[in-house]
C-alpha cells in the first residue's frame, strides 16, 4: 500500500463523512421544523414513540442528531424522560437505513447524482428546492467517497502486517473496543459502519471480525449525546446514559448468544454481498435489542435515575434549558430558547406584581429576591440574545427564522418591563424611607391601573404563544384604555396637588409610577405585535 493509497483513503473518508453530514443537514432543513410537533404529539405511547423515532431518524439519516435532539428536548422540559426512551430506541433502528443504502454501492453513477444535485442548487429559486438539491448532491458526494475508499483499501488484502492486525480481531472484546474508539473519533455510527462496509466489500475484513467491531461502533454512538448533555439538567444526562445502556446491553446479549449458537453464520447467510451482510447484521442487532428492551423501558429509566441521583439545584442566574445539545439543531435550540423565555416571563411577572402590590400593603417576595430576579432577567436577556444569534448558523426554516425574529422583540420588551418594575419598587422604598403614603384615592386609582396592567401583560404573553386576531384586538383596545386611564389619573393627581391634599414629592412619585406602568402596557402591546401584526380598524 503506497502513500497515494493512504491519501486516497483519507480523501475518500473525508468526502464520505462530508457527504453524510451534508445530507443530514439538508434533510433536517426539509423536515426539521416539523420534528418538534411530531415528537410532542406522537410519543405518549412508547411503542408509537419507537416507530416515530425510527421514521424520523431514517428521514434525517442521523441517530446522533436525533438522540442529541431528544437530550435537548428533555433538558428544555419539552419531553418527559420516560417518553424519550421509545424515541431513542427507534432512532437506533432508523439509523440502520443508512447502511442499507450504502450497500447498494452506486459509486459508478455517483458523479452524475452529485451533478444533478448541484444543478438543482444552482438553478432552484425556492429554499425548499435548494434543500432537496443539497440532499441529492450530498448523496453523490457520499458515494464518490465510498468509491475512493474502496479502491484505496484493496491493496490491504495482501498486506502481511494488516493480516496480523486482523487476526487479533478474532477476540470479540478487542473488536468491540476498536469499534468504540473508531466511532468516538468519527462521531457518527452510520459513517463508522459505512467504512466497515467498504472494508468488507474490498475483501479487507471478514464478516465475523467486522460484526464485533460493529457492536462497538453502536456503543460509540452514545458518546455524542453524552457530550451534548454536559452542563445540562440531570434528566438530559439520564437520556445520554440510557443510550449507552441500551447499546451496551444489546452488545452483551449478542456476545453471549454468539458463543452458544451460530447466529453470525445465520446473519452472514442473509446475503452474498459483504457490504449487505454488515448492513443486515446492523439492522438485526438493533431491531432485536429494541424488541428485547422496549418492554423494559421503565427499568432503564430507573437504572439511569439510580446512577444519576437527585434533582437539579438551579440558580436563577444560569441557563436552565439552553445547553450544548441545542447547538446541534436549530429546532432544538429554538425550543430551548422558548423555555428560557418562559422563565424570563415568569420572573418579570413576579417582579411586576411585587413592585406594585407593596403600595397596597402586600408583600409578594422579599427585596433580596426581587433584586435577584432582576439580575437574572438581565442575565437571561444577554444569554438568550446570544443564543438567538447562534440559530442563524444552524440552518433553520423560514418559519423558524420568523419566530426567532419575534423572540428578539419579546426578550427586549420583557427586560424593559423588568426595569420599569424596578423603578416602581424604588419609589415605594423611597416613600417608606421618608415615611410617606399615598391618599386613599391615589391608592384606589393605582390599584385600578395595576389590575389593567397585569391583564394586558398576561394577555400579550398568551397571544405571543398562540396569536389570535380577536385576542390582539382586545389587547390593542386595552392599551388604549390604559392610556386614557393614566391621563385621567394624572389630571386627578394635579387636582389633589392644587388642593394641597398631598405633598409635592408624593405627587411626583405618583406621576412617575403612572409613566412606568403606562410604559409597561406599551411594551406588552409590543409583545403582542411581535407575534403577528394585524391591520387596525
Amino acid at each position: 500500500m503506497t502513500i497515494w493509497n493512504v491519501i486516497s483513503l483519507m480523501g475518500g473518508l473525508a468526502l464520505f463523512i462530508f457527504g453524510m453530514n451534508l445530507m443530514s443537514d439538508g434533510l433536517k432543513l426539509v423536515a426539521g421544523s416539523y420534528l418538534k410537533k411530531i415528537l410532542e404529539k406522537l410519543t405518549q405511547n412508547r411503542f408509537v414513540a419507537m416507530f416515530v423515532g425510527a421514521g424520523l431518524t431514517a428521514l434525517i439519516q442521523s441517530s446522533n442528531a436525533m438522540c442529541v435532539m431528544v437530550v435537548g428536548f428533555v433538558n428544555a422540559g419539552m419531553m418527559e424522560l420516560e417518553r424519550s426512551v421509545g424515541i431513542l430506541m427507534g432512532a437506533k433502528v432508523g439509523t440502520t437505513i443508512t447502511g442499507q443504502l450504502i450497500a447498494f454501492n452506486i459509486s459508478e453513477v455517483a458523479p452524475v447524482i452529485a451533478f444533478i444535485g448541484v444543478a438543482i442548487i444552482m438553478f432552484g429559486k425556492k429554499p425548499k428546492v435548494k434543500n432537496v438539491g443539497q440532499i441529492v448532491a450530498s448523496l453523490g458526494v457520499l458515494f464518490i467517497g465510498l468509491g475512493m475508499m474502496s479502491e484505496a483499501m484493496t491493496p490491504l488484502r495482501d498486506a502481511v502486517w494488516f493480516k496480523e492486525v486482523l487476526s487479533r480481531l478474532s477476540n470479540p472484546i478487542l473488536g468491540v473496543f476498536i469499534g468504540i474508539i473508531f466511532t468516538v473519533i468519527i462521531q457518527s455510527a452510520s459513517a463508522s459502519v459505512g467504512v466497515l462496509q467498504v472494508m468488507a466489500l474490498s475483501g479487507v475484513v471478514g464478516f465475523h471480525q467486522a460484526f464485533f467491531v460493529m457492536l462497538g461502533m453502536n456503543i460509540g454512538a452514545g458518546v455524542a449525546p453524552a457530550l451534548a448533555s454536559i452542563g445540562a439538567r440531570k434528566d438530559a444526562k439520564r437520556v445520554a446514559l440510557i443510550v449507552i445502556l441500551f447499546e451496551s446491553i444489546g452488545m452483551l446479549l449478542f456476545l453471549i448468544v454468539s458463543q452458544f449458537c451460530p447466529i453470525l453464520d445465520w446473519m452472514a447467510a442473509t446475503s452474498t454481498n459483504p457490504s449487505r451482510q454488515i448492513a443486515n447484521a446492523n439492522t438485526i442487532f438493533n431491531c432485536v435489542t429494541v424488541l428485547a428492551l422496549l418492554p423494559c423501558a421503565k427499568y432503564l429509566v430507573r437504572i439511569a435515575e439510580w446512577i444519576i441521583r437527585g434533582k437539579d439545584e438551579e440558580e436563577e442566574r444560569s441557563l436552565h434549558f439552553i445547553d450544548e445539545s441545542g447547538y446541534q439543531s436549530g429546532t432544538v435550540l429554538i425550543g430551548q430558547i422558548d423555555s428560557e423565555v418562559g422563565r424570563m416571563h415568569g420572573m418579570v411577572r413576579e417582579n411586576l406584581e411585587a413592585s406594585t402590590k407593596v403600595y397596597f400593603g402586600e408583600k409578594v417576595i422579599s427585596h433580596d429576591a426581587f433584586k435577584e430576579n432582576e439580575r437574572a432577567i438581565d442575565f437571561l436577556n444577554k444569554e438568550i440574545t446570544a443564543a438567538l444569534i447562534r440559530t442563524g448558523e444552524l440552518g433553520i426554516s423560514e418559519r423558524e427564522a420568523e419566530h426567532v425574529g419575534n423572540l428578539y422583540h419579546i426578550v427586549t420588551d420583557l427586560e424593559r418591563i423588568g426595569d420599569h418594575a424596578e423603578n416602581v419598587l424604588g419609589y415605594a422604598l423611597q416613600m417608606k424611607e421618608n415615611k410617606q403614603k399615598f391618599s386613599n384615592k391615589a391608592v384606589k386609582d393605582l390599584k385600578e391601573l395595576t389590575m389593567a396592567v397585569y391583564k394586558i401583560f398576561d394577555l400579550a404573553c398568551e397571544h405571543f404563544g398562540e396569536p389570535q386576531r380577536e385576542l390582539y384586538q382586545v389587547i390593542y383596545k386595552l392599551e388604549a384604555d390604559i392610556d386614557d386611564m393614566v391621563e385621567r389619573m394624572r389630571n386627578s393627581n394635579i387636582k389633589r396637588l392644587g388642593k394641597m391634599k398631598c405633598e409635592a414629592t408624593q405627587g411626583l412619585y405618583f406621576s412617575e409610577i403612572l409613566v412606568d406602568l403606562e410604559r409597561v402596557a406599551d411594551h406588552a402591546l409590543n409583545i403582542a405585535q411581535a407575534a403577528k401584526k394585524f391591520p387596525i380598524r
